[in-house]
C-alpha cells in the first residue's frame, strides 16, 4: 500500500500585484491559565500545509504574527494537547485581528462563544458546501470504507469504482464553487479540493471563466493556473518536465540531457516512507538487470536528512543518481503519493506512471522495461 500525503503540491510563481504582508492576530481568553493551550497555524501556500506560529503571551492574551504573500492570511486556531483538538478556521488581512472567547472555557468545545474583529470565518459557507455535496460524499465514503480494506494488487475494477465515486464528489463540489464565484471560500476550496482529481483541461476552463480578476491574478491564482498547466503536460500530453539541479555529491543533473540519451526511471521517495524503503531491493534489481547505457535511475528524496540518505545508499547499494530535498522538483511533478515513479523515454514521453493505478504490481513496470530492452 502506498503512503499518501494529505496535501496537494503546487508550483509557486511570485505575483507582482501582492507584496509580502504581515498579519497580527490577538486571541483574548477569559482565563490566563488556559491561554497557553491555544495554538495558531497559518496556511503556507507554497508548501500546501498549515505551519505553527510562535505565540507571545500577555496575561489572558495570546498574539500571533507572521508574514504572508497571499490575498488573505488563512489561519487555524486550536485548543488542547491531544491528537484531536477542536479548532476554527479564519482569514484575515494586514489589519490587526482579534478573536475574543467569552465565558469559561469548555475544553470539549472552546469555540462555542467567540467574536471576530477584522477577521472572517467560513462556517456558514462550509456547512452549505458540505450539504450540497452530501449525497456524493456519503457515497464515496461508503465505497471507501467498503473497498479499501480488501483492495488487492491488480484489482483495477474496484479501484476504478472508487476513483469514479471521488470524481463524482469533486464534480459536485466544483458545481458549488462555480455557483459562488465571488467568494474567497470558493476560491480556496478550488485550490485545496478540486485541482488534484478532475481533468486539468476542465479546471483551467472553469478557473478562467469563474473567478474575478482579483482572484485569478493574485499569487495563489497564478500558481493554480501554472499548476494546472503542468498537470496538463504531465497527465494529458504525458510529457516529462525537465529540471536542472545537483545530486547529493554536487554533480550537475539536467533531466532532458539524460533522457535524450537513454530512458530514465524517476523515483520519488523519502527515508520516512516505509513502502519506499521496501521498494529499494526492487529498484536495485532493475539497476542490475538494465545497463546504465539503457536506463538511468534518478531518485528524488523528499524531506529526508542527507546523512540518512547516504546511509541507505551505502547499506542498500543504491548505485544510481540521488537528489535530496529539492522540493521544487517534488512540486514540479506534483507528487502526493509515495513512492511514485515516472518512466521517461528518449523523446521525453512518460510511458509509465505508477500512481495511475496504486494497486498495480511492480511487475507492470518490469514488463514495460522488458519491452524496451527487447526492441
Amino acid at each position: 500500500m502506498r503512503f499518501i500525503i494529505s496535501f496537494l503540491i503546487v508550483i509557486i510563481c511570485p505575483c507582482l500585484l501582492y507584496g509580502q504582508k504581515k498579519f497580527k492576530l490577538t486571541l483574548v481568553v477569559p482565563d490566563s491559565t488556559v491561554a497557553k493551550n491555544f495554538s495558531c497555524y497559518y496556511y503556507e501556500f507554497s508548501r500546501r500545509a498549515y505551519l505553527p506560529i510562535t505565540p507571545f503571551y500577555n496575561n489572558n492574551q495570546v498574539t500571533f504574527s507572521h508574514s504572508y504573500n497571499t490575498l488573505y492570511a488563512q489561519l487555524f486556531i486550536d485548543y488542547g494537547s491531544g491528537k484531536t483538538k477542536p479548532g476554527i478556521s479564519i482569514v484575515t488581512t494586514d489589519k490587526p485581528a482579534i478573536v475574543t472567547i467569552s465565558g469559561p472555557i469548555n475544553e470539549a468545545a472552546p469555540f462555542n462563544n467567540y467574536t471576530l474583529k477584522n477577521a472572517q470565518n467560513f462556517d456558514q459557507e462550509s456547512s452549505a458546501m458540505i450539504e450540497y455535496i452530501k449525497d456524493t460524499r456519503n457515497n464515496y465514503l461508503r465505497m471507501y470504507d467498503s473497498i479499501t480494506p480488501k483492495l488487492i494488487s491488480g484489482d483495477s475494477l474496484n479501484f476504478n469504482k472508487l476513483k469514479a465515486a471521488k470524481i463524482a464528489m469533486e464534480s459536485k463540489r466544483l458545481d458549488y464553487i462555480c455557483s459562488h464565484p465571488n467568494s474567497y471560500y470558493s476560491f480556496i476550496s478550488f485550490e485545496k479540493y478540486s485541482i488534484g482529481v478532475l481533468s486539468p483541461g476542465l479546471l483551467l476552463q472553469r478557473f478562467s471563466s469563474t473567478f474575478p480578476a482579483k482572484f485569478r491574478n493574485c499569487e495563489e491564482g497564478i500558481a493554480i493556473k501554472n499548476f494546472l498547466m503542468n498537470r496538463a503536460v504531465l497527465e494529458e500530453k504525458k510529457k516529462a518536465l525537465s529540471f536542472t539541479t545537483k545530486d547529493i555529491d554536487n554533480n550537475p543533473v539536467i533531466l532532458k540531457n539524460i533522457y535524450a540519451r537513454k530512458h530514465v526511471l524517476l523515483v520519488f521517495w523519502g527515508t520516512w516512507c516505509k513502502p519506499c524503503i521496501e521498494e529499494i531491493p526492487l529498484l536495485r534489481e532493475i539497476r542490475v538487470q538494465y545497463s546504465k547505457e539503457q536506463l538511468e535511475i534518478i531518485s528524488v528524496a523528499s524531506q529526508s536528512k542527507p546523512e540518512k540518505v547516504r546511509q541507505l545508499i551505502k547499506e542498500q547499494q543504491m548505485d544510481w543518481i540521488h537528489i535530496v530535498n529539492q522540493e521544487d522538483i517534488i512540486q514540479l511533478y506534483q507528487v502526493n503519493v509515495y513512492p511514485e515513479m515516472y518512466l521517461i523515454d528518449t523523446t521525453g514521453d512518460i510511458i509509465y506512471k505508477s500512481a495511475n493505478n496504486p494497486t498495480a504490481s511492480f511487475e507492470n513496470l518490469k514488463k514495460t522495461l522488458d519491452a524496451i530492452h527487447n526492441n
